[in-house]
């Protein structure tokens, strides 16, 4: 059999499938492969009066380090990994001097991928790294010392 038969019949088969599901399955089904597919935005906003270094990176993407002025944003766009965890981490110092630094997980899939939708935004704050899902309610999660609250 040619391949495009075979692609033609698994397509017909898998159209007949989800079209017999109940409408509940079908959305769950649905839903599992929006959630999958969905483009993420992961944004990272100095919120801070002085200059800060980001370094974000996942297992196969080091984004590099980059200079955000006080009221900048870096934006990571992505899609959540098939088959594997996807975790994107970021370590902020700094850019003039010591303190303060953290390390934290700007997404992790078992954490963000209901609570964030598209949308996972973080502000750098004189007292730590705030998490919001709606731009309004902000949430202190780490501490400047890389320590979860």
């Amino acid at each position: 059999m040619k391949p495009l038969s075979q692609f033609t019949i698994v397509l017909f088969l898998s159209l007949l499938f989800i079209s017999s599901l109940q409408q509940s399955q079908a959305n769950n089904f649905r839903s599992f492969f929006d959630t999958i597919w969905m483009m993420r935005h992961v944004h990272i906003i100095n919120n801070m009066s002085i200059d800060m270094g980001l370094h974000c990176q996942s297992e196969d993407d080091d984004l590099g380090t980059h200079l955000l002025h006080p009221g900048e944003e870096q934006m990571i766009r992505f899609r959540m990994h098939f088959i594997k965890t996807t975790l994107f981490y970021c370590y902020t110092r700094r850019w003039v001097g010591g303190a303060p630094s953290a390390h934290f997980d700007a997404f992790e899939d078992n954490r963000d991928q209901h609570r964030c939708g598209g949308d996972c935004k973080w502000s750098l704050r004189d007292d730590g790294i705030y998490f919001s899902n709606d731009d309004t309610n902000w949430n202190r999660e780490y501490t400047w010392d890389g320590h979860d609250v």
